[in-house]
């Protein structure tokens, strides 16, 4: 057998001092960074939790604000200060009328559906029936019962409410603390960003972080379009079919459509208990048939036109990270599920299957 040659040797001793790094040291940076916020997020979860809705609030804010500096009239801080105040605006706007108008419709509700069934008379082939009678009688006293548990219920969440007030306050002042100061400073992080990643594979980083951005900016972009729609619609729905506060059942529409699939499941019903409670049935029906129309426009016309193909994210994929997302984050992971899809798919994309091929 011959000898190895010189040169063979060299070769094989290179190969053997510089193996294949099986996986980039800034996607395990971010990958790190990522576990950090979910520790964060456990030992803090009102600070952390507030601090992150800040974040996502303040991708809202930048979308009109981008548009108002590509007008070349505003400079970017001024169009970033008119974006915080006219978004902050809506947002108390409507979330101070909607509250008190589900409370109060909520109050009435019950009586209306305690009547309705007490009241209801009973047929003459069941009042000459003892079990149709009793029938009747065990709907009654079910139907009580349920008024008063109900009633209980509402009762405990809201000593619930007042007991948390001091902890709601303060997730509010850093939300919106939050909001205004990481918009403000979006640019000046962008520009310091690879201060935070090593030296090793950073361009490479930089490039994967500029494309979540992109793409979950784009998300945002899209969304907020398609809940201006599907706010303007219900409202018009609404004030068509004559279902009182149709404005604020609009904006509430709206807001929940920020969550994919689910939010419609939240407008729903509070709409609902107002068709039911201001026109029974009939208002019930009415109001579905409003929602069902403009959701079916916005799930197969609006959101596919608008967001494109660019998030190519699967719909059992969306509802799948909406539930795991929200049950181990709450509110904040229902809110974040497709930014956190978002960035896995491409982490995957980037880094996983690279590292997968090295093995």
């Amino acid at each position: 057998m011959a000898e190895p040659t010189d040169r063979y040797l060299v070769r094989v001793k290179k190969r053997r001092a510089k193996p294949k790094t099986a996986f980039d040291p800034a996607g395990l940076a971010i990958l790190a960074y990522f576990l950090l916020f979910c520790l964060a997020y456990i030992l803090s979860p009102t600070i952390t939790g507030a601090l992150t809705l800040g974040w996502y609030l303040s991708l809202i804010i930048e979308v009109p604000a981008r548009g108002l500096y590509k007008i070349k009239i505003f400079p970017y801080r001024l169009a970033i200060t008119l974006s915080s105040v006219i978004i902050f605006s809506i947002l108390i706007f409507g979330i101070s009328g909607i509250i008190p108008i589900i409370l109060d419709e909520g109050r009435k509700l019950f009586p209306v559906l305690r009547d309705s069934f007490l009241s209801l008379s009973v047929p003459d082939a069941l009042r000459q029936n003892p079990f149709g009678q009793e029938l009747m009688d065990g709907i009654r006293q079910a139907v009580s019962s349920l008024m008063q548990k109900t009633a209980e219920f509402g009762v405990i969440i809201v000593n619930d409410i007042f007991q948390r007030l001091p902890g709601i306050s303060t997730s509010l002042i850093i939300f919106v603390i939050t909001a205004a100061y990481f918009t403000s400073l979006l640019p000046v992080f962008k520009k310091n960003l690879w201060r935070f990643l090593p030296a090793s594979g950073r361009e490479r980083a930089r490039s994967f972080l500029s494309e979540v951005y992109g793409d979950i900016r784009h998300f945002i972009a899209g969304q907020m379009i398609v809940a201006l729609f599907v706010g303007v619609a219900v409202w018009l729905g609404m004030l068509l079919v004559g279902i009182p506060y149709a404005m604020f059942i609009g904006f509430l529409s709206a807001l929940t459509n920020f969550i994919p699939y689910m939010g419609i499941i939240v407008a729903a019903v509070p709409s609902l208990i107002l068709g039911l409670s201001h026109g029974g049935l009939i208002g019930l029906l009415k109001v579905t048939l409003v929602l069902v129309a403009v959701n079916q426009f916005e799930g197969w016309v609006l959101s596919p036109k608008i967001q494109g193909s660019r998030m190519k994210l699967n719909w059992f994929a969306i509802i799948l990270a909406i539930l795991l997302s929200g049950t181990l984050l709450g509110v904040v992971g229902i809110l974040i599920a497709i930014p956190l899809v978002v960035f896995f798919k491409r982490f995957w994309i980037w880094y996983v299957q690279e590292a997968l091929q090295n093995v």
